[in-house]
């Protein structure tokens, strides 16, 4: 089936099928074995003072670049160069000589930190008092803001948000919005960073605000969400030719018929990984709501569910073939959630760590070839000697 596109104004539905509960021929592959327990690999607190010291400061949300070499996350100051109690800075982190570079401009309010596949760029939100997107390249050490030179038609934008970095480092996707009303990231925009053009992705008259945009590896399709009451539409654009298709449908045709969010579009820009709460978008249920994990092909049509029953899916490599997933057992000891690396094409999972009931990741947290998985956990039994009482960002390094 060839790869089309209609306009946003006229946007007609994937037509779906189910093939098996993990995954099957959405990503071209047979059936899947039963999943099998694996090893582990140890766990490695990244987030540290630079001579390694852990911190007294509460760290969380990591991101792994896709080669493993570099990651970022943030800590709640003071420590490590944060003035005070109530500051955020954003850290970079070689994982293979321990430097720790802190990002400029952050130290205030700071968040919502992704990095480029090769560690270079950090795209980042920041600001006194409303948060505005930027990108911050490691070569140049230099910082710049993302924001349009030509607005769009409404009341006046204050604030901004992050919402990808593409693959090669070149092009971010972000959001931008304001505080009144119920528009806050109505308009979503990918920068060019080599040539500093903006691209407006969602039309002029916004549907709703924009949530869980992702971004090829060069940048070329964008998948996104647009929620606008209880109901959250799932687009893919190619932004070489400007045709916009929704894919969160039914296998009749029918919209899906509850909240769904995005959390990665593979590089090659063919699968969507989001979770939905939806019943309707296989065959035979679940009647009740209940929230899923699932893959969109977007080539074939096909939409897989993802993991076990219940499973939601936190983040995934850039094939979205190694998926972390959060998933709920019978067991009274897997009631607050396991979080697996599961391996799509074999059905293999390795659990995340000890304590991986509290442990929490975001969508870049998973290396390529799942060899790196970066999360955040409260536990104090993952590394000798954390005796801090706070949340720390670790980092797996798996086979």
């Amino acid at each position: 089936m060839r790869h089309m596109f209609v306009s946003s104004q006229a946007v007609s539905p994937l037509r779906t099928v189910v093939a098996g509960v993990v995954l099957a021929s959405a990503l071209g592959l047979s059936a899947l074995p039963p999943a099998s327990a694996a090893s582990q690999g140890a766990a490695e607190r990244i987030s540290t003072a630079a001579n390694g010291a852990q911190l007294a400061a509460a760290s969380h949300d990591g991101t792994v670049s896709a080669d493993g070499h570099y990651a970022s996350y943030e800590t709640q100051g003071p420590g490590e160069g944060c003035p005070a109690t109530f500051s955020t800075c954003l850290f970079v982190k070689d994982l293979r000589t321990g430097r720790l570079v802190e990002i400029p401009g952050t130290g205030v309010y700071a968040g919502n930190a992704t990095i480029s596949a090769d560690g270079r760029r950090v795209a980042f939100d920041t600001g006194n008092r409303f948060l505005k997107p930027y990108v911050y390249d490691r070569k140049t050490a230099q910082t710049q803001p993302l924001w349009p030179q030509s607005l769009p038609p409404g009341p006046g934008f204050e604030l901004g948000n992050v919402a990808a970095i593409s693959a090669n480092g070149n092009q971010v996707a972000y959001t931008i919005g304001n505080r009144n009303g119920n528009y806050s990231s109505p308009y979503l925009y990918v920068r060019d960073l080599v040539t500093g053009t903006d691209d407006l992705v969602t039309p002029l008259q916004p549907e709703g605000n924009v949530t869980g945009a992702r971004l090829s590896a060069d940048g070329r399709f964008v998948a996104y969400g647009v929620h606008s009451g209880d109901q959250t539409v799932l687009y893919v654009k190619d932004r070489a030719t400007g045709a916009v298709r929704r894919f969160d449908t039914a296998p009749d045709g029918t919209p899906a018929n509850d909240y769904s969010e995005i959390v990665r579009l593979s590089n090659d820009g063919r699968r969507v990984l989001f979770n939905s709460r939806a019943t309707n978008l296989l065959p035979g249920g679940p009647v009740q709501p209940e929230e899923q994990a699932y893959i969109a092909d977007l080539h074939t049509g096909r939409i897989q569910r993802v993991g076990d029953s219940g499973a939601l899916a936190l983040a995934a490599d850039d094939g979205c073939r190694f998926v972390l997933l959060k998933q709920y057992g019978a067991e009274p000891s897997e009631q607050q959630g396991d979080v697996v690396l599961l391996d799509v094409r074999t059905g293999r999972k390795q659990r995340l760590a000890p304590a991986a009931a509290s442990a929490t990741a975001l969508p870049g947290a998973v290396a390529r070839h799942g060899r790196e998985v970066v999360f955040t956990s409260a536990a104090a039994d993952l590394v000798p000697g954390d005796t801090n009482g706070v949340s720390d960002v670790f980092v797996l390094h798996l086979k």
